[in-house]
């Protein structure tokens, strides 16, 4: 199997150790802010964007920045491009038999998500994070590293976790969303505001 990845940051590479783990050959990454031919973590740098309409048929794609808005803007248009989008499981995660997982998601290392839980399409899974029992991500969530939801926990469309987050039982977050670094969420928190601290409340 061959991938190319749309991206070539920090985030890119981890998404590029995984694809390989998985079995995939990389063959390198459309990135607009980085030169043609550079080369990351053995990998070439193929082109701006755009030019990944022109990838081959053959391969699949996968839009490794974490940054939500950009990365479903992304994945958007490889869809409209009728282009494969690869969903990337580290082997080291332990998904519940009964999850679901959307297409272009990717799940990392050490990543816990339990039974009946539901994640969306485009969504980052960070490094050592977990989602408890009937969980839901909605599309192009970001959890990010140590991030840690307990049972029936939502998450709206676009809405972004910072390290560390820890969210009880029971709430749901709103879309676009931005929750910073080791904030508790003890209630439901609404949509497009960013929330701090312990318990979370709306940041200055």
């Amino acid at each position: 199997m061959r991938i190319a990845l749309i991206g070539a940051g920090g985030h890119g590479k981890v998404v590029c150790s995984i694809a390989r783990r998985l079995g995939y050959q990389v063959l390198g990454y459309y990135d607009d802010g980085c030169s043609l031919g550079d080369m990351v973590l053995g990998a070439p740098i193929l082109g701006r964007f755009e030019q990944a309409r022109l990838a081959p048929e053959d391969c699949w794609l996968h839009v490794s920045l974490g940054q939500n808005q950009l990365r479903a803007q992304r994945f958007l248009v490889l869809k409209s491009w009728g282009r494969r989008v690869a969903t990337l499981i580290d082997p080291s995660a332990v998904l519940d038999e009964t999850v679901e997982v959307g297409e272009g998601t990717v799940i990392m290392p050490g990543v816990v998500v339990n039974v009946d839980s539901r994640i969306g399409r485009n969504c980052i899974l960070n490094t050592s994070c977990s989602l408890d029992h009937d969980g839901r991500l909605e599309d192009h969530v970001h959890l990010c590293p140590g991030s840690h939801l307990a049972g029936t926990v939502t998450v709206g469309e676009g809405a972004m976790l910072g390290t560390g987050v820890s969210v009880i039982p029971g709430c749901t977050i709103g879309a676009g969303t931005v929750v910073g670094a080791g904030a508790v969420v003890v209630r439901n928190l609404p949509a497009h505001l960013t929330f701090v601290g312990i318990p979370a409340r709306p940041a200055p």
